[in-house]
């Protein structure tokens, strides 16, 4: 075979880089773990988590990064992805408990991940949360995280680097949700 295919076939190969599937499950954030330590709040469980009605259907199943789709392990649903995540932090905290009356919901409103720009890229992720307990809405709110970092003419480099700053998002939106005075309140014990 001639040099310069073999040539062209690696760099062909370095640039695509292309990894398709699920992403990674959550892990829970030493932070986010402290912050609910520390929070003068009950153990509440978690309710149904899904798409917000106004929010395209695309969003919750999969997202785009250079020619990749990624999805969600759960049931290819980034809404249950966000439930999960919530679910893990709760529970590394010791603050879920299946049986409280104290239970939180959640609709995913955004779910973006633009990586096909060689200087930079961005995400957006946004949930609207809702604590009830009684059959009372104490909280409902919906929360957003952006994020934007360098990125590399390199798929390779970039695709990785994507995937981890996207997965990061959730671990972030989290931490505004447990750091919100107002949500503190809702999980207070009567």
């Amino acid at each position: 075979m001639n040099i310069r295919i073999l040539v062209l076939l690696a760099a062909a190969a370095l640039l695509t880089g292309c990894a398709s599937g699920p992403i990674a499950k959550h892990q829970a954030s030493v932070t986010n773990i402290q912050a609910l330590r520390v929070a003068d709040v009950g153990a509440a469980s978690v309710g149904e988590f899904k798409l917000a009605p106004t929010a395209k259907p695309s969003i919750d199943r999969s997202i785009s990064v250079r020619g990749s789709q990624l999805s969600s392990p759960n049931d290819k649903s980034f809404a249950l992805y966000l439930k999960d995540s919530l679910l893990t932090e709760l529970q590394a905290a010791g603050k879920y408990d299946a049986a409280s009356p104290t239970v939180i919901t959640g609709q995913l409103t955004e779910n973006e991940l633009n990586a096909a720009g060689f200087s930079s890229a961005n995400a957006v992720l946004g949930a609207k949360f809702a604590v009830a307990r009684g059959g009372r809405t104490l909280f409902e709110k919906t929360l957003r995280q952006e994020s934007t970092w360098e990125s590399s003419f390199v798929s390779a480099v970039a695709i990785p680097e994507a995937i981890n700053q996207y997965t990061e998002m959730y671990t972030r939106l989290l931490a505004k949700l447990f750091a919100d005075d107002e949500f503190k309140q809702a999980l207070k014990p009567d």
